[in-house]
């Protein structure tokens, strides 16, 4: 790995940690270059403005994440052993991917419009999308009862949400029963036979 390649990662570790702990606007370029010991100048040559980094520390994580949609998408076994490979993915990222998911929607409002949007885009197309395929396909092939694929999107990852902010993070280590109880609940209210 040249010096450069190793140096733009150590940036986006060390800013991806900073900006987890205090927010887009609680932290400033200076202090990223002093915590990665760099000057500001090293720091931009490497990302124009705090945007920039911070975007690319998004994308980073999106790229892991896609990784992990796409890794669940081949299980076979049907939906509950995708959904199952998919949750258990997500919640072996280490800590700070994790929260980068809460923190891709309480910050994007910070950037602008442009960017917002295309990162957006991307953020639907290869995590949100692609779960709400897997769930249409299960829905098509009669594993899961005809609904709303959006709302059954957006009420599976509501489940694990709040384990992907820092504070709950902290108190509470994610475990082998958290898992099984949040695939439990899932499938108990969207499995086939249950209230239509």
């Amino acid at each position: 790995m040249s010096n450069d390649i190793a140096l733009r990662e150590r940036i986006l570790a060390e800013s991806t940690r900073l900006f987890v702990s205090a927010g887009y606007n609680g932290i400033s370029m200076r202090e990223i270059a002093e915590a990665v010991g760099v000057s500001k100048a090293g720091l931009y040559y490497h990302f124009k403005d705090k945007e920039d980094l911070f975007v690319a520390i998004l994308r980073h994580g999106l790229a892991r994440i896609a990784q992990t949609v796409a890794e669940a998408q081949t299980q076979p076994g049907g939906i509950r052993a995708q959904l199952d490979a998919l949750v258990r993915g997500l919640f072996a990222q280490p800590s700070e991917q994790r929260t980068l998911i809460q923190l891709a929607g309480q910050e994007l409002a910070h950037l602008s419009p442009d960017v917002r949007t295309e990162f957006s885009q991307s953020y639907y197309q290869q995590f949100i999308g692609q779960i709400r395929a897997l769930l249409e396909q299960a829905m098509a092939g009669g594993e899961l009862r005809p609904q709303d694929p959006q709302t059954l999107t957006w009420l599976l990852l509501g489940m694990m949400y709040p384990f992907f902010s820092s504070e709950v993070q902290r108190d509470t280590q994610v475990n082998e029963q958290i898992i099984s109880q949040l695939l439990a609940l899932f499938f108990t209210g969207a499995a086939r036979g249950t209230a239509e």
